[in-house]
């Protein structure tokens, strides 16, 4: 079975080229007849990529026809393979038209609730777009052969949208390279030392929150916050002195920092997107380092599992479980982590997957 994976965007953002170009390592490990392009309107072309494919187009304005070379390649493309796996590209048209008039078999990856987020900042220009969303997002998904999701709250989105048309659900999480994994384990100390990583926290990181909460304990610990802050956040963490705040770091800088921690924090305010679940990538490269992680949002990890802990941003319950789990080696936490954060073994799951959606269909 022969497997182009695509993805068009404007941009390569960091995230997106990483999930893709992990997926295509992992893919040619395990020998597996799978392509991967992201086709992008502009890129810097002092980062080579092998999956990046750059539109010829001229004029950066050109939306249209932009997209029409993108399907016009796709289509051509669509000769040499089986199955066509597309990333949803947001209130296109010209993604309705192509997926209706293909013949091979084309499955939708969702990463979000595309309407709701659309929505989130509410304008005239959004309003127009996510009715584009919900006319041509649906007949897409209504000619697709199956979604892709990278969570099940974002799959039961979808599958709604359609009358619930998918009975087979495949779940297609975030995942991590495991190649070359060196695990440093430097904590020292009695005093609990946490990580807050992100680019720049949003508000459905939920910050705000989290700081909120320091006039509630008199405990001792270091929040370390690593990334750029809103003004209002950035004064209210500077009040504190358990709070060091840290600015953008360097992947190494931040890999020498994660290895002194005891756990580390992800998002608290997913509900501010209209979203209980998420697979955020930070939360994966946290738990690759041997880092237990405390979270206000559901992941894909089983109830089972120990070292992704859902609660509240109340630092009492933070730091209790920061104790808990201190006593673990960090190399186990990444061993038993693998399973589902992995890219190599989450490509493959999908291989499978996709291949019996196939069979089954009597494709």
């Amino acid at each position: 079975m022969k497997v182009l994976h695509s993805a068009l965007m404007k941009y390569a953002s960091s995230g997106i080229l990483n999930q893709m170009t992990w997926e295509l390592k992992a893919a040619e490990k395990l020998n597996l007849d799978w392509e991967v392009v992201l086709y992008v309107q502009e890129y810097n072309a002092n980062k080579p990529s092998e999956i990046v494919k750059q539109w010829e187009g001229t004029s950066r304005l050109n939306w249209i026809k932009f997209r029409q070379d993108y399907y016009k390649w796709l289509l051509e493309q669509s000769r040499f393979f089986d199955v066509l796996v597309l990333r949803h590209s947001i209130s296109d048209p010209f993604q309705a038209a192509f997926i209706k008039k293909i013949k091979k078999p084309v499955y939708l990856v969702h990463h979000t609730l595309e309407v709701q987020e659309i929505l989130s900042d509410n304008n005239m220009k959004t309003n127009i777009k996510s009715k584009i969303e919900k006319y041509f997002g649906k007949i897409s998904l209504d000619s697709a052969q199956g979604v892709i999701a990278v969570t099940n709250e974002i799959f039961n989105y979808e599958n709604k949208r359609t009358k619930n048309k998918f009975k087979d659900k495949i779940i297609y999480p975030n995942g991590i390279n495991y190649d070359d994994n060196k695990i440093q384990d430097d904590r020292r100390g009695d005093i609990p030392e946490l990580i807050f990583v992100a680019s720049y926290f949003s508000t459905w990181h939920g910050l705000d929150l989290l700081l909120k909460d320091l006039k509630n304990t008199s405990e001792n610990f270091v929040l370390h916050i690593v990334g750029n802050l809103n003004c209002m956040d950035e004064q209210l963490a500077k009040q504190d002195e358990r709070i060091v705040l840290h600015g953008h770091l360097s992947q190494n800088e931040i890999q020498e920092l994660v290895s002194k921690m005891w756990i580390g924090l992800s998002s608290f305010a997913l509900f501010r997107k209209g979203m209980k679940e998420a697979c955020t990538l930070k939360v994966r490269e946290y738990l690759r380092n041997g880092l237990p992680v405390y979270s206000g949002h559901k992941d894909i990890f089983p109830e089972h599992y120990c070292y992704y802990k859902v609660g509240e941003p109340i630092f009492k319950d933070i730091l209790e479980y920061a104790r808990i789990v201190r006593v673990v080696d960090k190399r186990v936490v990444s061993e038993l982590s693998k399973e589902y954060i992995d890219k190599e073994q989450l490509v493959k799951n999908l291989y499978v997957h996709l291949k019996d959606s196939i069979y089954d269909a009597g494709m």
